[in-house]
């Protein structure tokens, strides 16, 4: 298993408090990791995996959240105002029934708090900044994460150590990659 040092890894976050709370993070990963070796209970070891994927996929997102307002560039969607809805005698060939609307769209900055995992890492991708592997990796292990809702089927997600092993993999590569990337 490849293990990240806390103290030593996170230099590039001058953030403090982020620096802190991801060092804890990173090393409680590692701490329930280890000890899940010695446990057999499948219950157990299920739930510590999701815990383990859980912290991975939210320290990932943190660092690229991190780099994302270090470098000062917006995120924006479209948003439309001044909507007008058509008469109904206009129609869509091809949408027939719908209305129709004419709109103003202008494109907003999106808010920190507005801003995912999935975004994050589209936003760097596009931008040539993260390696469209790497971009994979962390999508990939975000989607095993998105079924842990406890009202989402488990039985579709093997999570077992080898996918444990391969998130924990990805971070530290991330760890070691991403601030000379950025």
């Amino acid at each position: 298993m490849v293990e990240v040092r806390a103290e030593d890894k996170f230099a590039f976050i001058k953030d403090p408090d982020l620096k802190k709370i991801i060092g804890n993070s990173v090393k409680y990963i590692y701490i329930i990791h280890n000890r899940s070796k010695r446990y057999k209970k499948k219950l157990y070891l299920e739930e510590t995996y999701r815990v383990i994927v859980l912290y991975v996929v939210s320290v990932i997102e943190s660092i690229l959240l991190y780099f994302y307002k270090k470098r000062g560039e917006k995120i924006k969607y479209p948003e439309y105002k001044l909507v007008h809805i058509l008469p109904n005698e206009y129609q869509h060939k091809e949408k027939n029934g719908r209305k129709i609307v004419i709109a103003i769209q202008e494109e907003i900055e999106k808010r920190e708090h507005q801003i995912g995992l999935h975004e994050l890492v589209h936003f760097f991708k596009d931008t040539r900044l993260m390696p469209k592997n790497m971009a994979d990796e962390i999508l990939e292990i975000n989607e095993v994460r998105n079924t842990f809702h406890f009202n989402k089927r488990r039985e579709d997600t093997k999570l077992d150590l080898e996918r444990v092993e391969q998130a924990l993999r990805l971070l530290a590569d991330i760890i070691e990659k991403v601030p000379k990337i950025f």
